[in-house]
Parts: C-alpha cells; structure tokens; sequence
C-alpha cells in the first residue's frame, strides 16, 4: 500500500483544484443559463483548462514518480470528466443524465478526490470510500460500453483537435478505480468484502430494475394485443392498455420511449437545422438502466402515436402533444399582467391577462420560434377577446370558423412567416393560444380576455384565475389588478395581496397562479342586457326536484370508487336491478355471489368510459359515477365504433348521471358540458337520501334559458330592445352555451363548419367555440385573402371598459339622425351668412 507521510500538499495538486473549481463553475453555466446570455462555446473553456492542466503536469514533470502523483491523476480524472459533459452539452453524444446518474457521477468524482488522502480519513470514511467504490462500480463500464462506437473517430480526432479525448473518459474512470481497488482496497480483507457486498448491491438493483421493466412491459402489451381486433373491440386498442397500466415510474418510462427517454439504437445526431417536433415539458433523458433493460428486454412493442394518446390522458400531456409549426424551446415568458373586473352581484368576471414572450436563444442555427399556450379557464369561462401587438401596436383579432382561421395561420407560418395570432377552443375548459414568430432575442407581447361565472362553494364565491402551460415562466413578473363595482364585506384576500378599499386589489411579484379571491356568496341582482333584438337576463337559480324512481341502476366503477360507498349503495339497492359494465365481459348484473369479485377487477382500471349506448331503458335509468380528472376526451376516440354509436344515442336521449366524487373525468365534464347527459353532484350519503326518495333534479334547460349550475345562475332569452345596463357578458355566456348544448354530443365533431346558424351565433357574441375562432393577421390584405370579415353588427372584442347595451338598429338610426339635423342647422346659418355678405 502506498503510505503518504507528508502533510504538505503537491503544488499541482493545489492547481489543479484551483483549476478544477473554474471548471466547475463553467459547466454549472453551461447547465444554467442566463435570461440575457447563451451557453455556446462554453466548452473551450473547460477544453483550454483541462489541456492547461495536461502540460503542465504530464509534460512538465508529472512523470517523475513523487508521493502526490495520486492526488494529481485524479484531478486530472475529475476535470477530464466534467469537461466531457460540458462539451456534450454543445456537441450531443448522449442525452441529459437521468437525475440517479447525475446524483451518481457527483459521488464517483468526490469519492476520486478523496482516494488522495485514502491514508488520513478515520476508518469508517475508508469503509464509505469502498462502499462508493463498490456501489457505483458498474456506471463507468456501462459509458465505456456506450462509447464503443465512437471510439475510432475519436482517435482520429485526438490527432487532429485533441477535443475528442473527452470520450475516452470513462476508460480513464475504469483505470483510475481499478488502480484504487488493487493498491488500497484489496489488499484489506474488509475493504474488500465492502467494496465486493456494495457491488453485488448494485448488480441486484439493476436485476430488480429488469423484472420491474419486463413485468409492466407484458401487462401493457398483453392489455394492447388483446384489444388490437377490431371486430371486437369498439375503443381503439390504447384504450384498453392506458385504463389496465400501472400507475408506476417504470411504466411512464416505458411509454416514454423515444419521447423523453432514448432507447437502445436511438442515439441523438447533431444536426444544423431546427427542427421543429412536439415538445413534452421533459428533457431527453438517458438512463442507463433504462438503456439495459431495453438492450436485454427489448423496448414497447406499441407504436408511437398510440403511446402518445395514452401520454396525453394519463400524464396530462395534451400541451405538448400540440403539432407545431416551428420550434419554441427557447422562449421564455417574461411577464403576466392580469386585470379584472368582478360582479359579484351578478357571479360574472372579465379577466384580460397581456403575456410577453422573449426569444432568449440556448441553439446555434435559432431564429424564428413559435410561442404555443395552453390556457385554463374556470368552468364555463369562454375566450371573447385576442390581441397581438404588431410593430408596437395593439391589433384586435376577428371572429371566424375555427376552420378559415386554422388554415389562414397554417399558410402564414408555413410559407410567408409573417405576424399571426390565433386561439382554438379544446375540450376540458381549456383554449390554445399560438403566436408566430418571436425573433431571436426579442419580445412578443399578446393580450387574451376571458370572459367567466364565479364559482359557488360552500355560500362563498370564487374568483379563480387563469392558468397556463406554455414557454417556461418561473422567472416571470407577475402584477394583478382586480376591480369590482361593489365591494362585498368580508373578502378573503390570497397571501402576498394588497387592498386599496374602493379602488382594487392586487398583487405583485413572481408568477404564481395558484391562488383564488374568496367573498361572501351575495343574492344574485337582476340584470338584462339587449342586443341585435334580443334581451338577455340574468336570474338567480336553485335547483328543484321531480319524482324519479329508476328501473335500472349503473355503476361506473373504477379506480376512484372506495369499497364503503360501493357496498352502501348496493344495500340501499338491494331489491332493485344494478348493473356494471365490464370492459371484457360487457354488462353484467350485480348479485350477491359476484359484487366484492366483480369491485376488486373494476377498481384496478386507471378510468372507465361508460357506454352510455348500452343502456336498454334509458328514460328509467340512472348511471352512478364517480371518477378522477384522467381519462380520453371525446376527441381523442373520433373515428372509433365506440364515438359513432354515442354520438347517435346521445343525439336523441339523455341519460341521467349523478356524480358522487368532486372531480369529473375529461369524458364525462365533455358530455356535461354539452348537455348531452342529465347531470346531478353531490355526496354518497346525499345520494343515498335522493334514493330512498325517489327524487333527481329537475331539468329547466331549453334553446331560450340556459343554466350555470357552478354559479348558480340563469339566463333567459327573450324578444325586447329595450335599452337595459346590464354587462354584455350575459350575451356571451348566453351565446356560448347555447352553442354548445345545440351541438350536443357533436361537440368534436370536425365538420361543424357547416352549421352556420351556430357560427352566425359565435360571431354575434364574438365566443371562441368548437365552431369558432380568434384570429390577427398582419395587414387587411390578409384578412381579404382568407375571406375573413368582421361581423358589423356583433359585439366585437370585449374590453374592461366595455360595459352597457348595444344601440339597437333603430336607435343607431335616430342617432345619425339627430346628428344630421344638428350639422345642417349649425352650417346652414354658415351658408346664410356667406350669401348675405355676397
């Protein structure tokens, strides 16, 4: 063993560290960088510093053998690494660390550090060091491995630039340890069997990793394979495989592959182009057991596209899953700005929130980037106004069918790259926003206004803001203004606002959109608001109850139901028919010898999907449900035999649904939304009293009177243009909704465009709908390009300051009237003076 006596340390030991720290340094830049500054480049400096230590050392002198030549090597070693990972950072080899691997490299180079002063550590630090040794034994020969291909080029690469030295250095790692292992460890029997037990450690946790892998990897194929025929199956077969996954880290993974995580034979190329490609929120991770399991194990056998669906529904997704255009990994949002105006009294709010969006370039070949957001509204919230700032200038968008608007911005990004703006509606109460170009190194500012109920809970009224996924806004300014006509007693304010009684309140600071303004839930005033003939009035609502008693009860069941509300319902429905729907077995009757066999197989399902079309008796039925915010959206199965058959029974009959959970799956809030069931939430035990009374709620909805149910209010529709003052966002609401209850369970449909009664209704209350959108383009030539005209007679964008009745036709009338007679009396006196004088 070789013994160090002296205490003072070698003097390029000392540089190296000195050196070794500016290394670090620079690859934690690399790693983390500046809003106003990029990482190119930053290689040559951990290159220079490596190759200044190199000369210095092994050329001048180093070769001589002295005490602290082991001190010096694995410094040497430590830098050579951290220079390898920050070149692979401009000139990809493999993809980002897995957070383990990171964690791992970090203790494998400390440890290397600390074998220079093997000797002096108490014991118990030397037994640490071997388990260090022992445990991460097995990463430098799995990068060695990886590495083989690019050896070759490498060498003739060392000749030439000497950069490519950087990957040799797990060889020099492997080196490094076994020259630790056969001088200082070995010899003693129990550093020995510690470095020995930590490795046999590590070797099991990799065997453990891969029956984890392999066994979740059967069950989602096996699920995939037995749903593939389609003569049996009316889901596509993702369906089936997402609902009977595990809801595991490995599994993610696994549907993962070649998304985030790469897999065995995919290996990143270093290309001169942007390319633009769905983008998951995610860095492209390399996992090296994730790499060994798909190398021995093979990787999923089930195709991207399908993995992607069954991404968006259990990983929520959806945003990244958005098809772009151009790329937008380096934009950033840079600010938020929110102002409100809140009526209590009439549960409505306008919320206007402006974005700015910065182009702060981390890629060589960057210019023209495309800024997708995904916004979430409050339930029943509609978007009624979009800008874009063009050239400094605010330019309001124009309501079109989501078709003309989809394809404008389609050609104007593709092939003219100019400045447009659109937003679609999706399903889920939520809009995509998309912004094109944000140029390299500047700033895109755009404005969105939504226009939603206040929510009613527990007799307190919520204002809830908007929030969104989009271009990364941790470092986002954030400044919230919120304004009311009349200030209620009480108010809860959220943590970090001001109050200015009478004025606003608000709040300044990062952005952080987890909040919500709480008051007390006042009496709903009447108000009316008049529009192209046609009154509209708010009136409060209370839900009234009918006599109903079921012939034939549905149970939803999955993994959000618990056995007690299972097993109370059933004994409540003792002498009556209930049934479930299994997905392999179809509708089974519930009885004594079958319910507990028949809950455990049902539970274990990630969602459930109803088939509502299997019911025989639908006007004496009632479905039960409960359910948890994951699921496909009726979009996501167009085209399959389960869609087509709802959409035709659901188009002639509704189905009573009571919801005994707080959350409502994607695929029931959708027929919710559209009126296409007959909705009731509550508690289990409110729904066990409603049983043993045979009530459900009364349905009060026709084609002039629309219910919010979350806000307990009404609006009425009715012929009058009487002037009124109410705000003209009971018009949009009203609109909005009554959209979507004629569409009913077409809602997704793609060929809307043709019911243009409805998209005459979007325009007029200028909503962004299934059958409508918001577009901006440049200049009016575009607009007359594409046949995009703004509807005169509608309500056009709404505003914070737009508040009151529209003038009616005839009022619009007498005002140009009375305008005329008021001119012709003030230039005829003009006239008579000038011919007196003549």
């Amino acid at each position: 063993m070789e013994v160090n006596t002296s205490r003072a340390l070698p003097a390029p030991y000392v540089f190296g560290l000195t050196l070794l720290c500016f290394a670090l340094i620079a690859r934690c830049y690399s790693c983390f960088p500046s809003a106003e500054a990029t990482t190119e480049g930053v290689f040559i400096i951990t290159h220079f510093i490596l190759l200044l230590y190199f000369f210095s050392c092994w050329i001048g002198g180093f070769l001589k053998p002295w005490e602290g030549r082991r001190k010096v090597t694995s410094v040497f070693v430590v830098l050579l690494l951290t220079d390898a990972y920050t070149v692979n950072e401009s000139i990809r080899v493999f993809e980002s660390s897995a957070l383990w691997m990171a964690v791992m490299l970090v203790f494998i180079c400390a440890n290397i550090l600390a074998f220079g002063f093997f000797e002096r550590w108490p014991e118990w630090v030397r037994y640490l060091q071997c388990a260090v040794l022992g445990f991460t034994l097995l990463l430098p020969f799995y990068l060695a491995f990886y590495l083989v291909p690019a050896y070759l080029v490498s060498l003739i690469g060392l000749v030439v630039i000497g950069l490519s030295i950087v990957t040799f250095s797990p060889i020099f790692l492997i080196w490094f340890n076994l020259r630790m292992v056969r001088n200082l460890i070995w010899p003693v029997r129990g550093y020995r069997l510690t470095y020995l037990s930590t490795g046999a450690l590590s070797v099991l946790a990799v065997i453990v990793y891969c029956v984890i892998y392999v066994n979740d990897k059967y069950k989602i194929e096996q699920a995939y394979r037995k749903s593939s025929n389609p003569a049996m199956e009316e889901l596509p077969p993702w369906v089936r495989a997402a609902q009977e996954s595990e809801p595991d880290f490995i599994t993610a993974q696994l549907l993962k592959t070649d998304i985030v995580y790469t897999s065995p034979g995919v290996h990143d190329n270093f290309s001169l182009w942007e390319i633009p490609e769905r983008e998951y929120g995610e860095k492209r991770t390399h996992d090296p057991l994730f790499m060994t399991a798909g190398a021995v194990l093979g990787v999923i056998d089930i195709p991207l596209d399908e993995r992607l669906q069954m991404l968006n529904v259990l990983h929520n997704k959806r945003h990244y899953a958005e098809e772009r255009y151009w790329s937008g990994k380096d934009l950033v949002t840079t600010s938020v700005r929110s102002t409100a105006n809140i009526w209590p009294q009439y549960h409505l709010a306008y919320t206007e929130n402006i974005y700015t969006v910065k182009n702060v370039p981390q890629q060589r070949w960057s210019d023209s980037e495309e800024a997708i957001y995904t916004f979430h509204l409050p339930e029943g919230g509609v978007v009624t106004s979009l800008s874009l700032w063009i050239n400094n200038q605010e330019e309001k968008a124009i309501l079109t069918t989501k078709g003309k608007a989809a394809a404008a911005y389609a050609e104007v990004v593709g092939r003219e790259r100019r400045d447009p703006s659109v937003v679609h509606w999706q399903e889920g109460n939520r809009v995509v926003v998309r912004v094109f170009p944000v140029q390299r190194n500047e700033e895109r500012k755009f404005k969105i206004g939504i226009t939603s109920p206040l929510k009613v809970q527990q007799d307190k009224l919520l204002y809830e803001p908007v929030w969104f996924e989009g271009p990364a806004h941790e470092d986002a300014s954030y400044e919230v203004k919120l304004n009311m006509d009349k200030w209620p007693e009480n108010l809860n304010y959220p943590a970090g606002f001001y109050a200015e009684q009478g004025k606003t309140v608000g709040k300044t600071g990062k952005y952080n959109a987890d909040w919500e303004l709480s008051m007390p839930n006042e009496t709903t005033d009447n108000a009316a608001f008049s529009f192209n003939g046609e009154r509209y009035t708010l009136l409060p609502y209370k839900p009234s109850y009918q006599f109903f008693a079921p012939a034939n009860y549905y149970l939803d069941v999955n993994c959000s139901w618990n056995y007690d509300d299972y097993r109370e319902i059933l004994f409540q429905l003792h002498d009556k028919k209930v049934w479930v729907f299994h997905p392999r077995k179809g509708m089974v009757a519930v009885k004594d010898d079958n319910k507990e066999a028949l809950f455990r197989e049902l539970q274990e399902q990630r969602f459930s999907l109803f088939p509502f079309y299997k019911i025989t008796d639908p006007a004496a039925a009632l479905v039960i449900s409960a359910s948890a915010d994951v699921s496909p959206q009726l979009g996501d199965l167009d085209k399959s035999v389960f869609r087509d058959q709802l959409r035709r029974f659901l188009s002639h009959k509704k189905i009573k649904l009571y919801n005994i959970g707080n959350t409502l799956s994607p695929y029931l809030a959708t027929l919710k939304e559209s009126r296409s069931l007959l909705y009731e939430n509550g508690t289990a035990k409110q729904l066990l009293t409603q049983l043993r009374n045979n009530s459900f709620q009364r349905y009060e909805e026709d084609s002039n009177q629309l219910i919010i149910t979350g806000a307990q209010i009404r609006i009425a529709r009715s012929m009058d243009s009487t002037r009124t003052q109410g705000p003209d966002h009971l018009a949009r609401l009203f609109a909005y909704n009554f959209i979507l209850q004629q569409l009913g369970p077409k809602v997704t449909a793609t060929d809307l465009a043709a019911d243009t009664a409805l998209t005459n209704a979007a325009k007029a209350a200028n909503v962004v709908t299934p059958v409508s959108s918001l577009i901006v383009l440049e200049t009016q030539a575009d607009y007359d390009k594409f046949n995009i005209a703004d509807d005169v007679n509608g309500l056009k964008n709404a505003s914070l300051n737009g508040h009151g009745a529209v003038p009616e036709p005839h009022e619009w009338a007498l005002f140009i009237i009375a305008v005329a007679i008021l001119m012709y009396v003030r230039f005829e006196k003009l006239f008579r003076r000038k011919k007196s004088i003549c």
